[in-house]
């Protein structure tokens, strides 16, 4: 089982307009909710490549009901829910259709007390009790929380459970110090969490190596587009997709994290994992709804996707 965990979920709302001009008031002729927050993609991605997969989310009020609800109801996946007094966000994106853009509107996360924040490391304790693999992805809505992914990637290492962290800033500073068995930031969380400018690719595998320094075993560093850096015990590979008509590249890292953890689940080869993760986060930006690619799917691209060993 593959266990998820977003401290900082949202419901995500897309509302669809031909054109946003400023002061303007618009009729929007499609409007969509999902369950947003880095975790939920991954769970959602994971089942969607036939892993068994459960999504920890810390919650409250009547959009946290609505999150718990689409979590289970409309992707089928088992949500381990923990209550908290304050109101879950909601992330709102207007999508125009006549230039194909997108503005996005970030209500900020909940307040959670320290007691709260116990509660949540308690409830992680027991839901991943069972898993193979853990993965720990994004930010954390309050304060009280910066040492969550440092405190539930220990209890998972001392479990036996594969840890996967994907997160940014201090939380995933924090996170590192506990020793995460992979981590898989992009270009951009690398080049903040490290304080060097990663232009080129001779950066980039300097900056790949500077997290294993850092005690990360597996390290898969998004190039976005342009693929992955992965490496582990001197094994490296360069992974390049290919080319695609991209239609949405929202929670394309969330799939490729998602294919790494079923990789690692059922044991594959670095490579064909490697493969995997990048072929899952392609597929994912060829629709707009994050997540809702077939297997059929990303086996055609998985067949596509060049892994060269370095």
């Amino acid at each position: 089982m593959i266990l998820t965990l977003t401290p900082n979920p949202c419901v995500d709302k897309t509302v669809f307009i031909d054109r946003l001009e400023p002061g303007g008031r618009f009729r929007s002729n499609k409007c969509t909710f999902v369950p947003g927050g880095k975790g939920s993609n991954v769970s959602r991605a994971a089942k969607a490549l036939g892993a068994d997969t459960a999504a920890m989310v810390i919650v409250g009020g009547h959009t946290g009901h609505h999150v718990v609800e689409m979590i289970e109801k409309d992707d089928g996946v088992r949500c381990v829910p923990v209550w908290v007094a304050g109101i879950t966000r909601t992330i709102t994106t207007v999508l125009e259709s006549e230039v194909h853009r997108q503005t996005a509107f970030f209500e900020p996360g909940s307040p959670v007390t320290p007691e709260e924040a116990e509660a949540v490391v308690a409830c992680f304790r027991e839901a991943v009790k069972g898993a193979a693999v853990a993965t720990f992805n994004g930010s954390v809505p309050d304060p009280s929380l910066l040492d969550l992914h440092r405190h539930c990637v220990r209890i998972a290492g001392e479990a036996g459970v594969f840890t996967i962290l994907d997160s940014y800033g201090e939380e995933f500073r924090r996170g590192l110090a506990a020793g995460p068995d992979m981590v898989k930031p992009n270009r951009e969380e690398a080049a903040l969490l490290l304080g060097r400018n990663l232009d080129s690719v001779k950066d980039c595998w300097e900056a790949v190596d500077a997290f294993h320094a850092l005690g990360a075993g597996l390290v898969a560093l998004s190039l976005g587009a342009g693929g992955a850096l992965v490496s582990r015990d001197g094994e490296r590979y360069e992974v390049r997709p290919p080319k695609i008509k991209e239609v949405n590249p929202v929670g394309s890292g969330d799939a490729l994290v998602a294919g790494f953890a079923v990789g690692i689940e059922r044991d594959l080869p670095l490579a064909e994992t490697a493969r995997l993760g990048v072929a899952a986060g392609t597929a994912n930006a060829l629709s707009w709804d994050i997540g809702h690619f077939t297997r059929e799917e990303v086996e055609a691209v998985a067949a596509q996707v060049q892994v060269i060993p370095v």
